[in-house]
């Protein structure tokens, strides 16, 4: 018995001996931890918590921040797609005057509650005020009267009207062109804004955006023709909470189904055996356990996001795991020994076991807490904390409570060995049984000498000592890596927005229809030049000309200068037509002749220098783009970009952003490597854990090649079942390198920790030490692993019924790891071992008949 075991027969005994102990601590802990839940909080920002903590996405918002008008960092925004309901063109007469009244209504009735007193909006718009959706409005009106196109050319993104630019690129949508010129349109966009730096503004925008979607929906349901659909944070916000509120529901079912199944699969024969109290014992224990995590973490000011949403059933399914093994232990418990000596022997088989895949799970999942992800952090750090709480419970709430539940099958069995006659009929009884029903439930054959006496598992060894299993196996496995790495290069990173939300979600079609309008028809990029460059050196003002040329007629997205608003260009035709380019380019004049031409300074920020004066001391220009399909176009056009802005950045500083380059860009963009990253340092950290715990070396290149090919297969089968590389997935499959070292695991452990005693036996036979070892390994976990594989697949079948993206990835990665980390630890570790064993038993071969060779040479 190993140094481990040791301490865990030692420990079991102790446990049976003051089992109440162990059941009071962790149910006063988890009662105390109850008073975390007072200080619950809630972090469902998607703009924030997917995007990566390193990414220049980061640093190049926070470097519009500075220009109001172009971040809206302090106004809440509110978008209404509106367009038919039979999604025709939307730019007549007819629909635009509804549209308007629609519009006058919200604009002049409308108002919000600061909590003391009604607020109009037009005192609630903040900076965008002077941006009427009434003007654009009755600009559109205006261009469909104007057939002629003399004062009014609806163009795009900027349109003009009676010689005025006017950018309506934040207004229409999906539209049709004809010679340049926007002849159809099916979405227009009306905007309002809240300022949330008013007194109570975040009050104030809760209310104001209550009142608007109610109208709204009303307008919809009352309409004949038109539809309106609401988008803003609040609501993404809300549709997000909707899958959490979906989803926790199926939880107890998932419960009930795994309980069930553990009472099924725990039935043996005489029934005193059974362990019904025990299988429910074993799911109450992982669910104290996500208890006591969560009011830990929120009482520490941790916060709760809809990610963790899959938390509970991995936590409940891994536990029960744990529980199987504890409960395979003591079946495996010497009969008719006392309660302390039987309990310290079945910890002592499981619970080295136990340690050995919940501190790998710990582990695996604790390097996710490096990630550059905050959304992977948060869901690791709660999984990390539930999973090594877990193991506390089961090692002695439940394992305790184990000994309180045997107590009286210890008693019975005692009974039974008072007379030699109870004794031969209690063998005869569990002889006949585990022949058949028993066997296949608990995989403890009789091991018998002769053939036709041979059990199913006896069988099955046999079969995989064959040269048809050996080869079967090795050609499938060498097809599965052949077929992986032929489709890993094929695997999608992109990340649609859509996928965040319920499928039947309203917001689902909402949010495709916007995403496909911003990458197919105005991707306003906002550029923001801080400090304000020496524009009164021509050399300078040539060089920044040169840069934005190259910005807006960048290849495949831009269009030109039509598609680009710049203050500059606007103020240099000032310059031109006053013929005088002398004073109109020092700092100190530019103010001034600015408002003198009645250009808007909402593209401008204004400081006084050292001597008083008002300068200019920054600005933001836009530049529209189009054509994207995807976001993966969408990170090489923002490479690309970077790019022409470093070869400047001697001259300007210049932060470029958008919000969808930060997520779901940046974020996707980021995908591979952290999910790289992550794998090879788990890996690396799984292999010192099992060198750590078994001391062989054949056990880490064993569990290495399981890890690496599950995660291999992990990765390309759920990609063909219609799941991408990103933010969402790339939770799923770090808690996939978690669950597959869980099987390989205790195969490993028990097959190098269990050698055979006697030596000579397998040095008589080809394969009897290998045979041994395995009969002994899978009778001590194949049936608990099978148990395991089986209940986390059937724990997930609840969740099929959520429709959402973020949960299918869950449970299709865990169904996939269930399958495959079975027939790696069942069926392709075996095989290994014994394809080991062939190769020491032919090198001893070879060291054998050389020095017999020797001999006879020199006899000779």
């Amino acid at each position: 018995m190993r140094k481990l075991e040791r301490f865990f027969d030692g420990y079991g005994q102790y446990v049976a001996r003051k089992p109440f102990f162990f059941i009071l601590v962790p149910a006063l802990l988890t009662i105390v931890s109850t008073y975390g839940f007072l200080s619950f909080s809630t972090q469902d920002d998607i703009w924030d918590i997917y995007a990566p903590t390193n990414g220049l996405s980061r640093v190049e918002e926070a470097g519009i921040k500075r220009f109001e008008y172009a971040s809206g960092s302090h106004h809440h925004r509110m978008q209404i797609l509106v367009s038919k309901k039979n999604r025709g063109n939307i730019l007549t007469n007819e629909a635009l005057d509804e549209v308007s009244q629609a519009h006058k209504f919200v604009a002049d009735n409308i108002t919000a509650w600061d909590g003391n007193h009604q607020i109009a909006y037009k005192n609630l718009c903040g900076i965008y005020c002077n941006d009427s959706n009434a003007a654009v409005l009755a600009f559109l009106q205006a261009t469909l009267n104007d057939t002629a196109r003399s004062s009014f050319k609806l163009t795009f993104p900027n349109a003009e009207a009676l010689q005025k630019k006017i950018f309506v690129g934040y207004s229409l949508g999906d539209l049709k062109l004809e010679k340049g010129y926007v002849t159809e349109a099916k979405m227009v966009i009306l905007h309002y804004m809240v300022d949330t730096s008013l007194p109570n503004g975040k009050q104030l925008a809760v209310d104001f955006e209550t009142k608007v979607r109610n109208f709204f929906a009303s307008m919809t349901d009352i309409s004949h023709h038109i539809k309106y659909s609401v988008l803003s944070r609040t609501r993404e916000l809300e549709e997000q909470r909707a899958i959490t509120i979906t989803s926790l529901p199926f939880l107890g079912l998932t419960i009930i189904v795994l309980t069930a199944f553990m009472l099924v699969t725990l039935v043996r024969f005489p029934l005193y055996t059974s362990q019904h109290w025990q299988s429910i014992v074993g799911v109450l224990s992982p669910g104290m356990a996500l208890w006591t995590t969560t009011g830990l973490l929120w009482g520490l000011g941790y916060p709760f996001s809809n990610i963790l949403t899959v938390v509970p059933f991995l936590v409940v399914t891994i536990g029960i795991d744990d529980a199987f093994l504890i409960l395979a232990g003591w079946r495996q418990s010497t009969k008719g020994e006392s309660l302390e000596v039987r309990l310290g022997q079945s910890v002592a088989i499981s619970g080295a076991s136990v340690t050995v895949t919940s501190v790998t799970d710990v582990a695996c999942f604790a390097t996710g807490l490096f990630s550059n992800m905050p959304v992977v952090q948060l869901f690791c750090l709660y999984t990390t904390v539930a999973l090594a709480i877990d193991f506390v419970y089961q090692m002695t709430f439940f394992t305790a409570l184990v000994g309180v539940f045997v107590r009286k099958q210890v008693d019975i069995e005692k009974e039974l060995t008072k007379t030699e006659t109870k004794i031969e009929k209690t063998k005869e009884e569990e002889g006949s049984s585990s022949s058949s029903f028993g066997s296949l439930l608990t995989f403890v054959p009789t091991i018998s000498q002769e053939a036709h006496t041979r059990n199913i598992l006896e069988v099955f060894i046999d079969f995989l000592h064959t040269s048809i299993a050996k080869v079967i196996v090795v050609l499938a496995f060498f097809a599965h890596i052949s077929i992986c790495l032929a489709l890993v290069s094929n695997v999608n990173t992109d990340f649609d927005m859509e996928n965040l939300y319920l499928e039947d979600s309203p917001l689902t079609d909402i949010s495709r229809r916007m995403q496909n309008f911003v990458l197919g028809e105005a991707f306003v990029v906002n550029f923001g030049v801080y400090p304000m460059p020496d524009f009164d050196n021509a050399e300078i003002r040539e060089k920044f000309e040169e840069m934005v040329k190259k910005l807006e007629t960048m290849p495949d997205y831009g269009a030109g200068k039509e598609n680009t608003n710049l203050w500059t260009r606007e103020y240099s035709n000032a310059v031109a037509f006053w013929g005088d380019t002398e004073d109109f380019w020092h700092k100190e004049d530019m103010v001034s002749n600015y408002r003198e031409y009645g250009m808007d300074e909402k593209y401008i920020t204004m400081a006084n220098d050292t001597n008083g004066d008002e300068i200019i001391d920054g600005f933001f220009f836009t530049i529209t783009y189009h054509n994207f399909s995807n976001f993966l176009q969408v990170e090489s056009f923002l490479e690309d970009r970077r790019e022409i802005l470093k070869n400047y950045s001697s001259y300007f500083t210049v932060h470029s952003h958008h919000p969808f380059e930060k997520v779901p860009t940046e974020s996707a963009a980021s995908a591979p490597f952290n999910f790289i990253s992550t794998s090879v340092s788990a890996v690396v950290l799984m292999s010192l854990l099992v060198l750590v715990f078994v001391m062989n070396f054949e056990a880490i290149i064993s569990v290495v090649v399981s890890i690496v090919s599950i995660c291999l297969g992990i990765v390309v089968y759920l990609h063909l079942w219609n799941v991408n590389l990103d933010a969402v997935s790339l939770i799923s499959m770090l808690m996939s390198i978690g669950f597959s070292v869980d099987y390989s695991a205790h195969v490993c452990y028990h097959y190098f920790a269990h050698v055979h005693i006697d030596e000579q036996l397998w040095r008589s036979h080809n394969y009897a030490e290998t045979r041994d070892r395995l009969l002994s390994t899978f009778r001590g976990v194949a049936w608990p692993v099978m148990q395991s594989g089986l209940s986390t697949i059937l724990g997930m079948f609840p969740l099929m019924f959520v429709r959402a993206y973020v949960v299918a990835v869950f449970w299709k990665t865990v169904i996939l790891v269930g399958i495959l980390g079975m027939l790696h630890a069942l069926v392709l570790l075996p095989v290994i071992f014994i394809l080991t064993h062939d190769v020491k038993l032919l090198f001893r071969r070879k060291r054998t008949v050389a020095p017999s060779s020797h001999c006879m040479e020199l006899a000779s």
